[in-house]
């Protein structure tokens, strides 16, 4: 059975970045933002049950996923499902939290709570992976997450504020931190492929959620899935689940998540713009000047490299 090796700590991830172009993660990054931008707004489009959604999403995935590991030389080993089963867990609570949280709000109201975010990942991020972020970080993190605020609250006033779909959006919010400080975690300690990764973690995802599905869904729910939500799907689970997450699987392993998860605060600017031509939630004028402060921020706070932890 093949080991996975542990990688030495680094005195900061930005100098693992400095032996190739250091511009191709920022890139990789960059598109992974636009991916999953688009993602809240072509998932409301569909309008079977999130449980239904989800499982679809990971069923259709883990197959997928599993024969571009083998086929392109890795394996799905024990070692790999040990260190990926917990990000499977939580990344599949998060899957069915979006869905639920976009049936029952907008767009725009579940993008300021994934926000909430970043603020997180400061606080922990020098506990857990050695990441300090500055005065620096911190006031351009406060800056980005006002902007966001703004973009927001620039809406129409027809924004959908459900209590059940807020509280969707909560757990989503903290799913996904715990996601991605674990796949820092393990990305940063440990060889393992992204494909890899992504493997036993969709596999867990699947897992994870198949008890609720069974227990709270029906045959009759699976129908609700015809025609053109197919090619939502499609495009959530092919392109949002397994490419955008593969990349960013390999870009946790050069960016500082101190840094990459404000960078992710651009994703916000982008689904709150996707959401007028495809869900109809207009953009206003209001909305186009917090996305500029928000995209000021982030770049603000990528200019600097966090400092190594103590």
């Amino acid at each position: 059975m093949r080991q996975l090796t542990r990688i030495p700590r680094a005195p900061s991830s930005a100098t693992t970045a400095d032996s190739f172009d250091a511009r191709l993660p920022g890139v990789t990054l960059a598109a992974v933002i636009v991916i999953w931008g688009l993602g809240p707004p072509v998932s409301k489009l569909i309008t079977a049950p999130p449980l239904v959604i989800a499982s679809a999403r990971f069923w259709l995935s883990v197959p997928v996923v599993f024969a571009a590991t083998y086929a392109s030389g890795h394996r799905v080993t024990k070692e790999t499902l040990r260190h990926t089963w917990l990000a499977g867990a939580l990344f599949g609570l998060n899957m069915v939290s979006v869905f639920f949280a976009l049936q029952r709000a907008s767009v725009a109201v579940l993008s300021i709570l994934m926000a909430l975010q970043p603020g997180i990942i400061l606080v922990v991020a020098g506990r857990w992976m050695g990441e300090r972020a500055s005065r620096w970080h911190i006031g351009w993190t406060i800056v980005g997450i006002v902007g966001v605020g703004i973009v927001i609250l620039g809406n129409d006033p027809e924004v959908d504020i459900d209590p059940l779909g807020v509280a969707g959006g909560v757990v989503a919010m903290l799913s996904f931190t715990g996601y991605y400080l674990r796949n820092r975690i393990v990305r940063t300690s440990f060889e393992i492929h992204p494909l890899e990764w992504m493997s036993g973690s969709t596999l867990f995802s699947a897992l994870f959620i198949t008890p609720a599905v069974l227990l709270l869904t029906e045959p009759a729910d699976f129908r609700l899935l015809n025609g053109v939500d197919w090619v939502y799907l499609f495009y959530v689970a092919g392109v949002v689940g397994i490419l955008s997450h593969t990349l960013m699987s390999w870009v946790q392993k050069f960016v500082p998540a101190s840094r990459s998860s404000l960078y992710m605060l651009g994703m916000t600017v982008v689904a709150v713009v996707a959401s007028w031509p495809i869900n109809g939630e207009r953009f206003t004028l209001q909305q186009a000047f917090g996305g500029v402060v928000v995209l000021g921020a982030v770049a603000a706070v990528i200019s600097r490299p966090a400092e190594a932890g103590q």
